[in-house]
């Protein structure tokens, strides 16, 4: 049994419906991984070539907050600071946005990667502005606004932000009467610009700072990597699974039955019209052809080449070995016969032949199945 369940296994892995079903598959997975994988990083920060960077304060909001030093280079953005008290929320921030008042299409990315230095701040706050694509509400802005707050820590420190966790402010949505706001996503397609500010930042009178190093965006393949691998393994063990259970009822339909005498005993000769118990009584013979059986048994060679196909599922020659083979394997269980007369016992001509039809059949010789009946 274990060795029909094997064989079984070993067939339908070979099976030209399981590779035509599961190598495109894999194929198709290995080139959506390869092309998200390739997508290069896109900087912000340093690129002065597409974007500009300016400074700004809470003045325009009534605020008093005063950006007392900015340094610009190809490598740091540096603003020193001295947060205000006229506003609940005061802060001073860096504005970035293409030149020439152009949108960015960055769609295809799904994270943010800033680093810099806070010096005496407890928090940042960066703000994506799009395109207003929604076009509701009385006062139709020509931009949303998604923004995402974070503490930092100490020091020059990398953040990596999700892209889904930048979402409309409340204030925003009220000013701009907009509803259901928690399901509107940043539209990456139609970036205006980026701010980054102060957040969580009292008064306290000294002179803060912040360094800004890097700013890119970048793609996270971790949960496109897992979910396309579970995918690929489920659809190759359901493919699989499938062609397994046609298999095992097609060769189910094709189990046979022997209904002959043992090869010691004298033949007795079958009914002329009973073909099929003339061949179980008479597959022993080398010399048994599709003529021989028509012949004797007065049924037509077209009759017995469908009957065995509509029975069996397999034409005369497959039917015979198959008979000869299943004999085979209850001769190998006594171990004082000799291979090569079990060969000649149940039909074939020479060893060899038995050998490979049987390989063929059982994926192991004769000698190695009389050596598994040992274990």
């Amino acid at each position: 049994m274990e060795l029909l369940q094997n064989r079984l296994l070993i067939k339908v892995l070979k099976s030209n419906l399981f590779i035509w079903f599961t190598v495109p598959a894999i194929i198709s997975g290995i080139i959506m991984l390869a092309y998200f994988s390739g997508i290069q990083n896109f900087y912000v920060f340093p690129n002065n070539q597409i974007f500009e960077y300016r400074t700004y304060s809470d003045s325009n909001a009534g605020g008093n907050s005063r950006i007392l030093k900015n340094i610009m280079t190809d490598s740091i953005i540096k603003l020193e600071f001295q947060i205000g008290n006229n506003i609940s929320n005061p802060y001073v921030g860096l504005n970035v946005g293409p030149k020439e008042g152009k949108t960015i299409n960055l769609k295809r990315y799904n994270q943010l990667t800033v680093t810099l230095n806070g010096n005496e701040i407890n928090g940042i706050s960066i703000a994506l502005i799009t395109e207003n694509s929604l076009k509701k509400g009385d006062r139709e802005n020509q931009e949303i606004m998604f923004y995402h707050n974070f503490e930092i820590s100490p020091g020059i420190n990398t953040y990596r932000i999700s892209l889904d966790k930048f979402k409309m402010p409340d204030w925003w949505r009220e000013f701009n009467r907009i509803e259901e706001a928690s399901a509107v996503q940043p539209e990456l397609e139609n970036l205006k610009a980026i701010n980054v500010s102060s957040a969580f930042t009292p008064n306290t009178s000294k002179t803060l700072s912040f360094e800004l190093y890097s700013m890119v965006f970048s793609r996270n393949n971790n949960m496109l990597i897992i979910l396309i691998i579970a995918i690929e393994i489920l659809f190759v063990l359901f493919v699989f699974t499938a062609i397994y259970i046609l298999e095992k009822m097609r060769e189910k339909k094709k189990t046979i039955t022997i209904t002959y005498k043992a090869i010691e005993n004298e033949l007795v000769e079958s009914p002329k019209s009973d073909f099929v118990k003339y061949i179980n009584n008479n597959f022993q013979n080398s010399e048994l052809t599709i003529v021989l059986v028509s012949s004797e048994t007065g049924v037509s060679q077209r009759r017995i080449t469908n009957e065995i196909q509509n029975q069996f599922g397999c034409n005369f020659k497959t039917y015979i070995n198959r008979l000869r083979l299943n004999e085979s394997k209850r001769l190998l269980l006594n171990k004082e016969i000799n291979i090569g007369e079990i060969a000649f016992k149940v039909g074939f001509n020479n060893q060899s032949h038995f050998n490979r039809v049987f390989k063929s059949e059982f994926q192991s010789s004769p000698t190695e199945y009389r050596d598994k009946l040992k274990v």
